[in-house]
């Protein structure tokens, strides 16, 4: 019944994100339209900030888990840039309110996760020595570079389609990996 009541909770305020903005929510607002009462609320979260941080969070992992062996990072990627295109009015509300940084956090999260995964293979693939603090760096890297690149796409109004967008930012980076990871293998 707990798990039930969360996420009746999480589906309300995803469904309120979707009409107006984070700072006009009020937990009355959430409790009310999924018919809890507060105590409920508060049971579950300690306030909105707690059930927006999950609720983010929950996709960020939701993306890696879905990540499929094999699968590239444009691939990946691809699955993150869609949960953000598909819940626009959410994200929106979300990243124009002063909590704009859960946006950032899922952003985040999502890239280095799949930045870390997609090392490992390549490092593996290629059959280099890399240690994992160079490793670590590398992924920071490649983090940095596409959340910067998402970010302003969000700031553009998510006018190009998620797919235009990667396949932008794989000629980029297209052979950047490799080199990178040849380059820390020879130290």
């Amino acid at each position: 019944m707990s798990a039930l009541t969360k996420r009746a909770i999480q589906e309300s305020f995803k469904k309120l994100l979707s009409t107006q903005p984070l700072d006009k929510i009020t937990v009355k607002n959430i409790t009310d339209d999924c018919g809890v009462n507060r105590n409920t609320f508060y049971y579950h979260y300690s306030d909105i900030y707690q059930l927006l941080e999950e609720i983010f969070l929950a996709e960020a992992q939701k993306s890696v888990d879905e990540m499929v062996i094999g699968q590239s990072w444009e691939e990946g990627l691809k699955s993150g840039l869609c949960f953000v295109k598909e819940n626009k009015k959410l994200v929106y509300h979300v990243y124009n309110s002063l909590h704009r940084e859960t946006i950032e956090r899922y952003l985040y999260s999502v890239s280095l996760d799949f930045a870390n995964k997609f090392i490992d293979k390549a490092s593996k693939q290629l059959e280099l020595n890399v240690s994992d603090e160079d490793k670590k760096f590398i992924a920071s890297f490649y983090k940095y570079a596409i959340v910067g690149i998402v970010l302003d796409w969000l700031e553009g109004g998510m006018k190009s389609e998620p797919d235009d967008l990667i396949a932008k930012m794989s000629a980029l980076l297209s052979g950047t990996l490799k080199t990178a990871l040849e380059n820390a293998s020879k130290k």
